[in-house]
């Protein structure tokens, strides 16, 4: 009895092999981009849904560190100014130098290049030195974490907290001073790499 011809696979298998390979990297950049989590956070004036304004401290190496806009504005725009005078209104050199600058500002790394557009992406300086404190009643007001206190109207602003996996105790402390002081608090929670990322599209944080 006559058989008939063969199919032939070879091409069907290689469509596979193909699928199979998008498949896998697909999943290896799932993968990767889960590891570079970014916290969108929405800046104080863009915080529409509450009549109060947003104060931020971040809570690393059980130690506190203030971010402050005001601060993070002056040090771009100083070095703008040093970048435009170097450069001597050469656009294109700039261009360049603005690409490879990083600023160090109150215990964080600023990505120059965003801040020219108005977001701050922060990343952690593990080398900085923050302020800590073992029990709130050792706190003062006329210490470092208390004249902040002392500087919020729990009427119109609140703090926000961005806590790492190993700060909860100074993040606990400071939460107790700011709840005597009868400020409300929310809070943030970051693995210890996270990046802090202040853009026009970032979550609200609403006082709790």
């Amino acid at each position: 009895m006559a058989k008939g011809p063969e199919m032939d696979l070879s091409s069907f298998m290689d469509i596979m092999t193909c699928i199979l390979g998008i498949l896998i990297l697909i999943i290896l950049l799932t993968g990767i981009d889960a590891t570079q989590i970014k916290v969108l956070v929405a800046t104080p004036q863009e915080d529409t849904d509450s009549t109060k304004r947003p104060v931020f401290f971040e809570c690393r190496n059980n130690q506190l560190f203030f971010i402050s806009f005001d601060n993070l504005k002056a040090a771009v725009d100083e070095k703008t100014e040093e970048i435009r005078h170097q450069v001597e209104g050469n656009e294109t050199e700039f261009l360049r130098l603005a690409g490879t600058t990083r600023l160090e500002i109150d215990g964080q790394f600023l990505d120059y290049t965003f801040a020219m557009l108005g977001r701050y992406v922060l990343t952690p300086d593990f080398n900085a030195q923050g302020y800590a404190f073992t029990r709130y009643t050792q706190e003062k007001d006329d210490m470092w974490f208390g004249r902040h206190l002392n500087e919020i109207d729990p009427a119109t602003q609140f703090l926000c907290f961005f806590v790492r996996p190993d700060s909860f105790t100074i993040f606990q402390q400071a939460r107790l001073l700011a709840w005597l002081k009868n400020i409300s608090v929310t809070c943030e929670l970051l693995d210890e790499r996270s990046i802090i990322d202040f853009g026009a599209q970032g979550i609200m944080v609403r006082p709790q």
